[in-house]
């Protein structure tokens, strides 16, 4: 018995160490801890990393074991989710994100095969959409208004791929060309919120083509009067 009692204590002095070198690490005193439940509880105290990242980019990319972006992740302060989810293809649920400070979310979901659903975005400061979504070839559903009202380049390349998309709803102005044809399995409603956020270009002399491509399967759903929501404000409705 006094053989194991031994190697007890060298374990637990071992495993001591361990919690004093990583503690220390953490830049936290241990100097009062005596006990390993001293230890445990000054573990406890320790911010999670994840708390102090400060932008998206990059951050979990091609991480392929995440199935949702962990709870802690403070993306709130975050202004950048440049390629934050870039193949992290076991990715399954996104929950509703106060993204509201975001400007860059290119290529933030790209390649995320699994992904069903998406609670919600906040994009109203986005400038570019390029491939955010591209490769989402299992989403269904993205269930809070996507406003692309200050995005300056194409939204072509965007739902590229999302061939099980059905339930989007737009807000804002969308004031560049817009592609969906990827997406042949959206709903009426869908289709109708994307031609009610068209801006107005029925006035606009310059003669430029503002062309909204939804493809011919989601087109055959829409009424005359439904197209026309677009064709009378200067689009060109394929």
């Amino acid at each position: 018995m006094r053989e194991s009692f031994e190697q007890v204590i060298r374990r637990l002095s071992w495993i001591r160490n361990r919690m004093d070198e990583y503690i220390s690490e953490k830049g936290v005193s241990t100097s009062g801890a005596e006990t390993i439940l001293d230890y445990v509880n000054l573990i406890s105290s320790i911010n999670n990393d994840i708390e102090h990242v400060r932008n998206g980019y990059q951050l979990f990319k091609n991480n392929t074991n995440i199935e949702e972006i962990p709870s802690l992740t403070p993306i709130d302060l975050f202004d950048s989710m440049y390629m934050m989810c870039y193949g992290c293809t076991s990715l399954q649920h996104v929950g509703q994100l106060e993204t509201g400070n975001v400007t860059d979310m290119m290529w933030a979901f790209y390649g995320c095969s699994a992904l069903d659903c998406i609670d919600g975005l906040i994009t109203s400061k986005i400038k570019s959409t390029y491939e955010l979504f591209h490769g989402c070839k299992s989403l269904q559903s993205i269930w809070y208004p996507l406003d692309f009202s200050n995005v300056e380049s194409p939204i072509t390349y965007c739902f590229i791929s999302c061939s099980a998309l059905k339930n989007v709803e737009f807000s804002g102005s969308i004031n560049v060309d817009i592609a969906m044809n990827g997406s042949p399995k959206l709903t009426v409603a869908s289709l109708t919120s994307l031609l009610a956020a068209l801006a107005d270009f029925s006035e606009d002399e310059s003669g430029e083509e503002h062309l909204c491509n939804i493809g011919k399967t989601n087109l055959a759903k829409l009424t005359d009067t439904q197209k026309a929501v677009a064709t009378d404000k200067g689009w060109t409705l394929e």
